[in-house]
């Protein structure tokens, strides 16, 4: 489909008759962008001060809070001041919902839902102008590479199995001028007629999960297929961390940059990464904490949870959400000419650590870096206790006895040469119900940071 028709006849009407303008918040996201950093802060501070002040005469939760601890919306000058408020969880938020939404009925809002990698399915509002502000985000970041409203897209990413929510997705497909690939459904059949029905659309970039995407270009690497004749601007990987496995295959596969997205479905995009490689915070729309165990700041290049207040959204306010993830933020600039400060990548969900009897803790990235190995197509990890670890693989054609002790000892030198270690060989690792796959898993009670 042509750009401008998708764009234009398409992707704007729809928007305008949702209510959600994204033009109109386009030009001013795309300025915002750009100001001098101190500017940005300044701004930043406006919108919390506008938020509490608002949570406080209409969301009752909120008015609690700060009646219970003596304060008032005037106490509240800005981002440093966000420390009153207490920790929101996915928890809270299920159990206090009536008193957490926007009581205003006179315009329009709409309601979601999001598992996430917990498998805890969290219901929120959000009302037309924050959706429309998380969109002009979105098309801001993608206009980095040169990306435009409408240009076609390739999206690897989950199908609805109730055949009502599938007309539906497949109706936001056409309108948003993008083929869906299913991230339930890749084997080296389907990957091959897939693989031509791109080469006939010719599409402008490649969107989706990253493990989807990475076990696409498996199946092509090894039918000798690559898409280096196609004129992509870019492959976008959000949904899970990318590992340097993941970007060293792709890189081989396209010849346009790999990029990175951290976004939730509560707060759109986070962060994006830039041309120089660096991942920019939406700081101008949401202020992003990074807290440590007793919900205290770090310092900057240490690891904190990710705790985020979005600026916009006033249907059902999240201020001090935690989102479930560890991350770093930097106090270094970024020489691209994007002034919005910089977070180094997501570390992973917070219960993603493996834990010793010694007390030790393992991220778990660490398998990304002793399970993978060329022999080795998927690999997921459950820890059933602090003596057993069941490792689920799909081998290649070259994985052999030997390849089994390798990984096994790779473990055993963080985990303890006495842990029992059960290898279970598989065609395909299930994906959680989102599509998505998780590389580890933890079945120890109370295992939570």
């Amino acid at each position: 489909m042509n750009q401008f028709f998708a764009k234009y006849c398409l992707y704007y009407p729809a928007q305008y008759l949702r209510g959600q303008k994204v033009w109109k918040y386009l030009h001013e996201t795309t300025y915002l962008q750009t100001i001098p950093y101190g500017e940005i802060l300044e701004l930043r501070n406006q919108k919390i001060r506008n938020i509490i002040n608002y949570s406080y005469n209409n969301i009752q939760y909120y008015r609690t809070i700060m009646q219970d601890k003596g304060i008032s919306p005037e106490d509240i000058k800005g981002f440093d001041d966000l420390k009153c408020f207490p920790i929101l969880t996915k928890s809270l938020i299920r159990d206090n919902k009536k008193t957490l939404l926007w009581k205003n009925k006179s315009k329009s809002i709409y309601d979601r839902k999001t598992g996430g990698s917990t498998g805890m399915v969290l219901h929120f509002t959000k009302e037309t102008e924050a959706l429309a502000k998380n969109d002009a985000i979105m098309f801001r970041c993608y206009k980095w590479y040169g990306i435009q409203i409408g240009d076609k897209q390739v999206r690897f990413w989950g199908v609805p199995v109730d055949p009502a929510i599938r007309f539906k997705e497949r109706i936001k497909d056409a309108i948003l001028n993008r083929i869906r690939i299913s991230a339930f459904d890749l084997t080296s059949e389907t990957c091959i007629r897939v693989y031509e029905l791109i080469q006939k659309s010719q599409p402008t970039y490649f969107y989706g999960y990253t493990t989807a995407i990475y076990g696409f270009c498996h199946f092509l690497k090894n039918a000798g297929l690559d898409f280096k004749g196609l004129d992509l601007k870019a492959v976008i990987c959000t949904a899970e961390k990318m590992y340097p496995h993941h970007r060293d295959l792709m890189s081989k596969m396209f010849d346009c940059p790999i990029v990175d997205e951290y976004g939730s479905s509560e707060n759109g995009i986070i962060a994006f990464q830039c041309r120089f490689g660096n991942m920019h915070m939406m700081a101008d729309h949401l202020a992003i904490e990074f807290v440590d165990n007793n919900n205290q700041l770090v310092k900057p290049g240490e690891l904190g949870k990710v705790v985020i207040t979005d600026l916009n959204g006033y249907a059902m306010p999240l201020i001090r959400y935690e989102i479930g993830d560890m991350a770093r933020y930097s106090e270094q600039r970024c020489t691209c000419g994007i002034t919005l400060p910089l977070m180094e990548i997501v570390e992973g969900r917070k219960e993603d650590f493996i834990r010793t009897k010694e007390g030790k803790l393992v991220h778990a990235a660490y398998l990304c870096y002793t399970l993978k190995d060329d022999a080795v197509h998927e690999f997921k990890m459950y820890q059933k206790d602090l003596n057993m670890f069941i490792v689920q693989i799909v081998r290649s054609n070259t994985f052999n006895s030997e390849t089994e002790k390798k990984l096994i000892n790779n473990l055993r030198s963080a985990l303890g040469h006495e842990v029992s270690i059960n290898f279970e060989y598989l065609e395909r690792i299930p994906r959680e119900k989102s599509g998505k796959l998780r590389y580890f898993v933890s079945e120890i009670e109370g295992s939570e940071l």
